[in-house]
């Protein structure tokens, strides 16, 4: 192995990548498969993994007979344990082979938002792009130009290495990557000093699970068999969600707070656990800092005063301290669910302390499972995929994706953004305040070029679309943000049409406006190869060649990964902080969204914009017909007590509004949410809905307390029937 020198992925680098039935697609399924084999048929296999922002990130194993996909299944990964989910069974067909692909360069003909436009070749569309973004530089400067990218693909390559080369390079303006995972990670952080806690098969050992904030069952499918292997090993599992969700109702005990509220539960149960003694007293001496101020703090966190905060019963708070803390070994799992609240920092920050302050660290299968991406950060050699040093000491404005809406719109900005270049991402769809960055799309004088699969909602608002590979056809390198694995994709065809992958547009722009530094043109493959080119033991004996054999390999990690059971946290002082001197507040404060007394009468229910969908991942697969019909119209899930007072029915038509929007949708009247809430599913596109809007239109691009993600739940909205 190479000596090469291994540069750790930070919190910021990480986040901007930021079915239990088989497997395999039938062969007839598989387009232009012909009956007959002839002796010039060449059979290849290949490996490769699931670009999706997802925590499983799933290994597959590709055939193919003269460039012609013949089968498609999961590799024999022992997490993802030889299953897709049903996201991803059929994903050849319901992507790269789907009639309704881009396959071509696309110029805008009509109005913007119509999704007219006429075919051209490359060669042009390339010249005029360059072009147009030169002509910007020269007037107002790089920094008059936006990339806007997310999780749509998270390979390094595909999303990371030359895109950011690129934009870096032209000095145009930085996006703030924040809208999952940031607030998350910057509590957890303030508490333990890193993310990467009891890894996921090592569930199996605990005891007592509690499931916070999180929907395993549909967000974390291949977590879901060891999570019911604990159980049946006698594990209880409590979920604790202000949604009745599927995996909430397969829990052994659902906790129903309101939402918004985990920080103040999580105080009270510290409440509880002190003034019990119910606290291992020897842990904290040893490994913490603070607790005679946490002490003090949680005093006014009483089971009686929680109860009324998180509309709970006194009775439900205290039994739930009491079961966690006198059981071994405890876990909690937390994903992204509750970041997305003003105070969404704040209650990782708190949620991350229990562990420590019940010793849970101390046994194997206990304390906190989060990500896994340090991991990674620490092993893979990220000189290959960071920017060079040639473009490090580079300083231009940032602008937070979540912001959007108001940096299109935002006239006084200096620069004004008068071009955004988005990839890997549908922020018509995704982006709160929907209708606020619909605005800015309209924009005349807005140069918007997406690089796209579909007809999205955002690409009907651009100048130009160029065609993108799938995951099938293209290069890159997957580590995982959930899981210890990491997987190499190889190409297992040759991109259909006129296809290229994002690397390869950027390189084309590069060359076009006359570039000639090297680091704009490295090679997918080279970028590949160099990242795993590392000394670090967590590598031993992963290689390329390994990895095409093998597709995905578990890190080089102890049987028995336990980071804390002696302390070690990656904190200044190496210990977990209930109190930190560096974070304001230095005690995690349930501080609640402050909402105008207007808004208050006008808009009394609060809105939860989730992941419910069944078969769709954010806003992937909403275009795709034979799943629109598996997962059925959207609904809005109500309280009867609510729709009783609104004279609503189940299946009456509704009219959600608030002062951002309006979307129209059928109400569920159930009990999947308390009094005062309603629930509507995230993904769906606008433009196939009526009325043509969705969640988004409704949420507002607050931001978090830390780490500057999207308080994106704390939404105010009413109902009427239609």
């Amino acid at each position: 192995m190479s000596s090469k020198k291994n540069k750790g992925i930070d919190r910021r680098d990480f986040l901007e990548i930021t079915g239990k039935t088989a497997i395999g697609i039938g062969l007839t399924s598989i387009p232009f498969l012909t009956s007959s084999c002839s002796k010039n048929t060449t059979i290849k296999t290949s490996h490769g993994a699931c670009y999706h922002d997802c925590p499983d990130r799933c290994s597959w194993k590709i055939t193919t007979s003269n460039n012609k996909i013949i089968g498609f299944e999961a590799s024999q990964n022992p997490y993802t344990a030889g299953k897709l989910c049903n996201k991803m069974v059929d994903f050849p067909n319901d992507v790269t082979y789907h009639p309704n692909r881009i396959l071509t360069p696309l110029k805008r003909q009509g109005p913007k938002g119509k999704g007219e436009f006429k075919k051209i070749s490359w060669a042009q569309a390339i010249s005029e792009v360059a072009a147009k973004l030169e002509d910007i530089i020269d007037k107002k400067g790089g920094e008059a130009i936006l990339p806007y990218s997310f999780g749509g693909n998270q390979g390094k390559v595909q999303s990371k290495a030359i895109p950011n080369r690129f934009f870096t390079h032209i000095g145009a303006s930085q996006l703030e990557r924040t809208i999952c995972g940031n607030a998350a990670v910057a509590g957890i952080l303030a508490t333990n000093g890193q993310t990467t806690g009891v890894l996921p098969q090592d569930i199996v050992h605990s005891r007592y699970i509690i499931l916070w904030g999180t929907n395993p069952i549909r967000s974390n499918q291949h977590l879901w068999p060891f999570i019911q292997k604990a159980k049946n090993d006698g594990a209880t599992i409590v979920a604790v969600d202000p949604f009745r969700s599927e995996t909430s109702e397969q829990a052994d005990w659902h906790i129903q707070p309101y939402p918004g509220t985990d920080t103040a539960l999580a105080l009270g149960l510290m409440h509880v656990i002190l003034k019990d003694n119910l606290q291992d007293q020897e842990y904290i001496d040893l490994y913490t800092v603070g607790i005679e101020e946490l002490k003090e703090h949680v005093q006014k966190y009483d089971p009686e005063s929680v109860a009324q905060i998180t509309g709970l019963e006194k009775e439900t708070i205290i039994s739930l301290a009491k079961t966690y803390a006198q059981s071994s070994p405890s876990l909690i799992r937390v994903l992204i669910g509750m970041e997305h609240q003003v105070n969404g920092a704040s209650a990782f920050r708190t949620v991350a302390m229990l562990p420590a302050l019940t010793g849970a660290w101390r046994h194997f299968g206990g304390g906190l499972m989060h990500m896994t991406y340090e991991l990674f950060g620490a092993s893979l050699n990220w000189e290959s995929i960071n920017l060079p040093k040639a473009l490090t000491s580079k300083t231009t404005r940032s602008i937070n994706m979540i912001e959007l809406g108001k940096a299109l719109n935002n006239k006084e900005l200096n620069p004004r953004v008068d071009a955004l270049f988005v990839f890997n991402s549908n922020p018509a769809v995704t982006t709160p305040n929907q209708n606020l960055i619909l605005k800015g799309l309209e924009r005349a004088d807005l140069l918007t070029i997406v690089s796209e699969h579909f007809m999205t909602d955002t690409a009907r608002y651009a100048d130009y679309i160029f065609p993108a590979t799938s995951v099938l056809e293209n290069w890159d390198i997957l580590d995982s943000w959930g899981t210890p694995y990491i997987n190499i994709n190889e190409p297992a065809i040759k991109p259909l049409g006129e296809s290229k992958p994002n690397s390869e547009l950027f390189r084309l722009l590069a060359r076009e406006m006359g570039f000639t530094e090297s680091y704009l043109y490295e090679s997918d493959i080279d970028i590949v190869k160099k990242t795993l080119e590392s000394d670090h033991h967590y590598l031993k004996g992963i290689t390329f060649e390994s990895l095409r054999k093998l597709g995905g390999q578990r890190l080089n990690l102890p049987d028995k990964w336990m980071p804390h059971a002696t302390g070690n946290f990656k904190t200044k002082t190496g210990k977990c902080h209930f109190y930190n001197e560096d974070v304001e507040p230095k005690l995690p404060t349930y501080i609640p969204k402050a909402y105008s007394k207007t808004d208050t009468e006008k808009y009394p229910l609060h809105l939860l914009t989730i992941k419910t969908p069944k078969y769709l991942l954010n806003s992937s697969h909403a275009n795709i017909e034979h799943i629109l019909k598996k997962e059925g119209k959207p609904f809005l899930e109500l309280n009867p007590t609510d729709a009783s007072k609104r004279h609503i029915e189940d299946g009456d038509e509704l009219k959600v509004y608030n002062q951002r929007g309006r979307v129209y949708i059928t109400a569920r009247v159930s009990q999947k949410v308390m009094q005062g809430v309603v629930c509507m599913p995230h993904g769906y596109w606008p433009s196939m809905l009526k009325g043509g809007s969705s969640a988004n239109a409704l949420t507002d691009d607050l931001l978090t307390d830390m780490g500057r993600g999207g308080a994106i739940q704390d939404a105010k909205v009413e109902i009427i029937k239609v």
